[in-house]
């Protein structure tokens, strides 16, 4: 899957912030001024010119920049058999403010789906590529399912799920089948996106867990489980990567001993082939847990803020990759924003839709004294 390099290979997390014109078109609809189709057909244009322009950037394997979604999680998980979502949009809770909230409900036990929206959508975004680049399809991790349904029945899955007793089996069945069908759709790059490695040694996600009657270690052990079966016996030429840069406001702390604990049982026994992982380029000597990432994997580094505008580094970016080399054949790391640049609130954290292209930039810049370095 890797052949040999002078250079880190620069990659994007998924997400991309939208155009003023899509936003402008996405309120005009929201309004009445503007049709569902016509809204549709602004989307299509849109992710089309993303995709060309990624690969203008240097990219080697793009996304749809994640721009028809609503939730990182949700929009996927409602289109499997089984669930759907309902709009909360009325009433008050003990609070000033109206209630707005998508709330998960399952009409069944969660099944494989095999008119998924996403397979139509990456067949779409499969054409615009033309060969020119690879595409990566996201998808939230099945133990993100598996965590929400546990954590929002307070440690009772029978309170949310019809079957209790087959929960794992339905959601690793599920998602092998439609891996396995994106995959003949074409689909060689499959990543599965996680908050929830990162914080399990977390104090405060931990007595949080424990109010509902739930063991961090334990679900650890679900977590690794659950990815486990649902990858295995895939296709060899199938890339699987597993994201934990899924919330823009938080990393690891790999510095951490207890944090360490979970961090390292994921780096040495998930069966992925490549780990996205968040650093902070500050602390450059975080990068030595990678000395637990087994032989062969790829590590693909985030090590620039894809959530605020401000430019790291590109000596910092560097040191970080040698930091990294130490552990990791250079053939088998690749750099890349610690996540999405589709964030909660762009205004206040000053972005603009060229920042991300700045980022990626800047990231191919110091792939570019590295090489030199190298040749």
């Amino acid at each position: 899957m890797t052949t040999l390099q002078k250079k880190p290979r620069v990659e994007i997390v998924g997400s991309f912030l939208p155009p003023e014109e899509l936003e402008e078109a996405r309120l005009a609809m929201r309004h009445g001024n503007l049709t569902t189709e016509a809204y549709s057909e602004i989307q299509d244009k849109v992710i089309d010119r993303l995709i060309d322009r990624e690969i203008e950037a240097g990219l080697q394997i793009v996304t749809d920049g994640e721009m028809r979604r609503k939730a990182w999680d949700r929009d996927f998980w409602e289109g499997l058999d089984g669930m759907n979502r309902e709009r909360i949009d009325t009433g008050r809770i003990y609070q000033d403010e109206v209630v707005q909230h998508d709330l998960l409900r399952f009409t069944g036990r969660i099944a494989y789906n095999p008119q998924h929206p996403f397979f139509e959508k990456f067949t779409h975004m499969q054409q615009l590529a033309a060969g020119r680049a690879e595409v990566r399809q996201t998808i939230p991790s099945p133990g993100e399912l598996y965590m929400r349904i546990l954590v929002g029945s307070n440690g009772d899955i029978s309170k949310l799920y019809e079957s209790p007793s087959t929960l794992e089996d339905d959601i690793v069945e599920a998602y092998h089948r439609t891996i396995e069908q994106f995959y003949a759709l074409g689909c060689r790059h499959i990543q599965l996106d996680t908050g929830v490695w990162g914080r399990l040694g977390e104090q405060s996600f931990e007595r949080f867990l424990l109010l509902g009657g739930i063991n961090a270690d334990e679900v650890t052990d679900k977590l690794l489980d659950l990815i486990n079966r649902t990858i295995n016996g895939r296709p060899a030429d199938l890339e699987i990567t597993l994201s934990i840069a899924a919330d823009e406001t938080s990393i690891p702390r790999w510095g951490d001993e207890k944090e360490l604990q979970h961090l390292r049982l994921m780096l040495e026994n998930v069966d992925a082939d490549a780990f996205l992982l968040p650093f902070d380029i500050n602390y450059p000597e975080h990068l030595e847990v990678l000395r637990w990432l087994p032989e062969g994997k790829r590590a693909i580094l985030g090590l620039v803020d894809g959530s605020l505008p401000n430019v790291e580094s590109i000596p910092d970016i560097v040191n970080a990759v040698r930091v990294a080399n130490r552990h990791v054949p250079l053939s088998f790391i690749s750099i890349s924003p610690r996540c999405g640049f589709k964030v909660r609130d762009r205004e206040r954290q000053g972005l603009n839709y060229e920042t991300q292209w700045d980022k990626i930039s800047l990231l191919q810049q110091a792939a570019e004294v590295i090489g030199a370095e190298n040749a």
